[in-house]
């Protein structure tokens, strides 16, 4: 087919584009359940729809969409977006589409007040985003890891076959303990993470902001069973962990999602940690991973519990960090790395 039989329109907020949506992901073999495109484009807190469609005869031929959210930038509050989902059909590639409805995304999103887009490409879509898109990088992603099992390092030893006559023990899970007048309890409350959250990250320059409001549609992602707990003293929430436990990548996963606590009490959230740590072993979690940067308030939280950099040799997946600012008075505070607050709770795939 050629390019002069696509139509190149906006997504409407309808049934009927969900269905098509999901049927040109499903027909590429990358189906996407309708509630989870429910959740993630029409449900969005933000209520923004920005994707892009082309069209042949009522059938999608290719999708560029970013999902939309608040963000600060130097304590400004500001509209940007994460490329998320990018798709040509078989049919329609060598067309240059990628290229020309990112661009008309990343238009619509500058005209609707946003100050950039960013995201996480895997192996396959980075060159198209750096090389053609103006992206700037801001790799490696900062993998963490804290292993669970002996098998799981072995497995990621030199060891040959060696490493399957080795036993397979749970390695300890040693934290600071809670002080007396502290204890751990479910979190339901998420209006007091994200008062933890304005604390948290009173320095952070660049984050998604974590509200409350935020939180809620991200921890009801359809498919996923996230865990909350925090740190109480009395009342007061002082700590927080969203967490989940997935067989993924050939094994039994833990993530932390989020980890928040207030400043500077790092042995706080490496208590909580620890608590999380253990009930995801207990969850059969042979490893656990997370996302901070060297330079994060909970950077040291994550050494205290026993998180190591996982070198890029041992991720499960290749994945890079990127952004692209449509406000260019923004390249430099955007292109530098220590200014960003970065977890699992931006990844649109956990």
């Amino acid at each position: 087919m050629g390019s002069t039989e696509l139509d190149f329109r906006k997504m409407t907020p309808a049934d009927s584009e969900l269905h098509a949506f999901a049927a040109c992901f499903e027909l590429n073999g990358t189906p996407r359940s309708l509630e989870a495109l429910r959740w993630q484009y029409l449900d969005n807190p933000t209520k923004e729809l920005f994707v892009d469609l082309a069209v042949a005869a009522e059938r999608i031929g290719a999708i560029y969409a970013v999902q939309p959210a608040i963000v600060r930038l130097r304590g400004a509050k500001m509209l940007a977006a994460q490329s998320v989902d990018t798709l040509v059909d078989a049919d329609f590639r060598g067309q240059g589409l990628f290229t020309k409805m990112a661009s008309s995304v990343y238009r619509r999103v500058r005209e609707g007040g946003g100050a950039f887009v960013y995201g996480f490409p895997n192996g396959n879509s980075a060159p198209g985003f750096f090389n053609k898109l103006g992206w700037k990088s801001l790799d490696p992603v900062p993998f963490l890891v804290r292993p669970l099992r002996t098998a799981f390092v072995a497995s990621k030893l030199p060891l040959g076959g060696w490493s399957r006559r080795l036993p397979d023990l749970r390695l300890p899970v040693l934290t600071p303990r809670l002080g007396g007048h502290q204890e751990f309890r479910p979190v339901a409350d998420l209006e007091e993470v994200g008062a933890l959250w304005k604390r948290f990250a009173a320095d952070v320059p660049v984050a998604v902001e974590r509200t409350a409001t935020y939180l809620r549609w991200r921890l009801a992602k359809p498919g996923e069973s996230y865990a909350c707990l925090g740190v109480f003293e009395g009342a007061q929430l002082v700590a927080f962990c969203a967490y989940l436990t997935v067989d993924k990548h050939g094994g039994r996963v833990g993530y932390v999602v989020e980890l928040l606590h207030e400043p500077g009490r790092h042995s706080t959230g490496a208590a909580l940690l620890g608590e999380c740590l253990r009930r995801m072993a207990s969850d059969g979690a042979e490893a656990v991973l997370a996302w901070a940067f060297g330079h994060s308030p909970n950077a040291k939280a994550y050494s205290r519990a026993g998180f190591l950099p996982l070198p890029e040799r041992l991720r499960p997946i290749e994945l890079h960090i990127g952004v692209r600012p449509l406000d260019e008075s923004l390249t430099e505070m955007l292109g530098d790395r220590r200014n960003w607050y970065i977890s699992y709770c931006d990844s649109d795939t956990v």
